[in-house]
């Protein structure tokens, strides 16, 4: 028995050192390639629908520093953060690994990792972001074999000026042009300090996009120093009291980067997708096509912005976003706030805000789907909910009125009646399978979009009335290929019918009616166009989501801090947006008009008017008198 336990620990053993050999071999040349000079491998490209480029960072930024042109600060403080026994491991350390270990287990998550400079060198330089165990055993023989061949000096110089800092920033000459606007001998211990905690997650990190977290990492990192005996308390208080005092004429210098808000949305997505990290995002080399026009990008940025100012709305929390999808689901203009240099947090996909008087539709929906009709009359009077008194946008009632009027003037107190009548829960169900992902509550608020949500999603909500009743998955991504041409990724499109024939037509009629004689009228531009105005309580929000046989484009304006704006509804400043980018999207595109087998005339005279002479005085029997439960 023991011989049989000897012979397979010695074959174990000889199976590892088999493989550890076989992988050796397959090693690239470290000295050839530290002869002829290495660069950054980063080739990625994002185009837009037309084949035009329009993100991608040039190697142009990568500048070589000499070791004794690097500020020892920098140096100290990236030891300090990133490896502090550089100076006593052979190029793997066993103790870092563990102690990153035991640290994680104590966090219960990844808060270290145990790879020393000299193998993140290796990866970057030498090989691909695949996660394989064949790729880390190659990470650190190539390692061992970097710290065979150079000093310690030579892997230092090697690795800071190949590790990616964000930006496009390739090596410290290039970040520290583009953050300081310096050569790096002229950086300040500060700066230094700034600099050596990027390279952990140079996205997260970014100065320019998120100070904050910048200035709490570059602290983190002088705290560090202090531990490490590199500096004493008083000076590391001196430099925490600094500002960053950043390049903003740096900003996206190395990069193409024409749809800012678009493009970091591509790089979210491909990165899930293929489990990378920004910087493994640069360094596959591969191209991502994508759905964006160029030319509507180009217009929504302009309204958004001119129109913005237009109306005062120039401070820096007064921001507005635009979404647009044509009806194959390809997004064509993608607009996360007024400008990407100002403020990077993007108000399409990642903000969720009430949706005011939008989240109507999906009661109208429902109700017409259970055999309403847009005739159905309902009584606009005062009414209670236990201790929830409900009132219209104008704080007055307007008695009997029709389904398509009630939609058409966004009355709040039809639609909650209504809402009762056909039950929250069918409600959120039919906003599910239209695309709302948020979590819903089941209550009569409900009717008054008491539901955050993002632009993004309502945005695909209504697509699915311009798309004959079929939700059509949006998506901005057509392709990938890789460095060798090879596609990696096809879009393959996601339909599913959601309505029936009848009441998708009918709602399509209804919401017209809210652009030619409701609270849409600054919408109308002359051509067949439906939509719905959103406003969130106290003005926090406004919103104009519409859609024409071609499109459907939303538009949201409101506060970043959730203040309240003056008296901005969504039929203001978000209508005139949308009216102005769908008019000039559209200018030479021949007219058409919806599809539709059922609907309403559009005349405001059989819109709104009805026969109320032989309607008992009670709602239920004004309703029985015209056939609807």
């Amino acid at each position: 028995m023991l011989n049989k336990i000897l012979i397979a620990i010695l074959l174990f053993f000889f199976m590892v050192g088999g493989y550890v050999a076989y992988t050796a071999v397959t090693l690239p040349n470290v000295r050839r390639a530290l002869e002829t000079g290495v660069e950054p491998s980063q080739t990625s490209q994002v185009f837009a629908r037309d084949n035009s480029m329009i993100m991608a960072y040039g190697k142009y930024q990568h500048k070589p520093v000499p070791f004794d042109d690097i500020p020892p600060t920098l140096i100290e403080a990236l030891l300090a953060t990133e490896d502090r026994r550089f100076y006593d491991h052979k190029g793997v350390d066993p103790f870092g690994i563990m102690r990153a270990l035991v640290m994680n287990v104590r966090s219960k998550g990844v808060r270290e990792g145990g790879s020393t400079l000299t193998q993140q060198l290796a990866r970057n330089i030498f090989l691909s972001n695949e996660r394989s165990i064949q790729r880390k055993v190659k990470e650190a023989l190539l390692a061992i074999k970097l710290e065979q061949q150079l000093t310690k000096d030579q892997i230092l110089e090697l690795y800071l000026n190949n590790i990616y800092f964000g930006e496009g920033a390739y090596g410290v000459g290039a970040a520290s042009n583009i953050y300081f606007g310096k050569k790096p001998q002229n950086l300040t211990k500060a700066e230094s300090a700034l600099l050596a905690g990027l390279p952990q997650a140079p996205s997260l990190y970014n100065p320019f996009a998120n100070p904050g977290l910048a200035r709490k990492r570059r602290d983190e990192v002088i705290d560090n120093l202090v531990e490490t005996g590199k500096l004493d308390d008083v000076e590391a208080n001196m430099m925490k009291s600094q500002s960053l005092a950043l390049n903003q004429a740096g900003r996206n210098q190395s990069s193409s980067d024409k749809a800012p808000f678009f493009n970091r949305f591509v790089i979210r997505e491909v990165s899930e997708m293929m489990d990378l990290d920004e910087q493994q995002f640069w360094q596959q080399g591969i191209k991502v096509y994508t759905t964006l026009d160029p030319r509507a990008q180009r217009i929504a940025e302009t309204q958004v912005k001119s129109l913005s100012n237009a109306y005062g709305r120039t401070g820096r929390k007064q921001q507005a976003a635009l979404f647009s999808l044509d009806n194959h689901g390809r997004v064509i203009a993608y607009v996360g706030g007024k400008d990407f240099s100002v403020s990077q947090f993007d108000r399409v996909s990642q903000a969720r805000r009430p949706a005011g008087s939008l989240f109507k539709i999906f009661v109208y929906a429902t109700a017409l789907e259970n055999g309403f009709s847009p005739l159905t009359v309902y009584r606009d009077a005062p009414v209670e909910f236990g201790d929830w008194r409900p009132q219209n946008y104008d704080k007055r009632y307007h008695g009997y009125m029709t389904l398509a009027e009630a939609l058409a003037k966004s009355n709040n107190i039809i639609a909650i009646k209504l809402l009762k009548d056909v039950t929250p829960e069918a409600v959120i169900q039919t906003a599910k399978k239209m695309g709302i992902d948020s979590s819903m509550h089941a209550g009569l608020s409900l009717a008054l979009g008491a539901t955050d949500v993002s632009l993004q999603q309502m945005t695909t909500a209504f697509s699915v009335l311009s798309n004959n009743g079929v939700y059509v998955a949006p998506y901005a991504i057509e392709k990938i290929v890789d460095r060798d041409g090879r596609i990696i990724y096809q879009h393959r499109p996601e339909r599913r019918p959601i309505m029936q024939r009848v009441p998708r037509d009918t709602l399509v009629a209804m919401m017209q009616g809210v652009l030619k004689f409701g609270t849409g009228k600054a919408a109308d531009f002359g051509r067949a166009a439906a939509g719905k105005t959103g406003t969130s309580d106290d003005y926090r929000d406004a919103w104009f989501i519409g859609y024409t046989p071609e499109m459907t484009t939303g538009v949201w304006v409101g506060n970043d801090d959730n203040s309240k704006m003056s008296g901005i509804t969504g039929g203001s400043i978000p209508a005139r947006i949308w009216r102005a980018y769908m008019s000039k999207v559209l200018g030479s595109v021949p007219k058409r008009d919806f599809d539709l087998a059922y609907g309403l005339p559009l005349e405001e005279k059989d819109f709104f008017v009805y026969n109320l002479e032989n309607l008992s005085a009670s709602e239920e029997g004004a309703r029985k008198a015209h056939g609807s439960g």
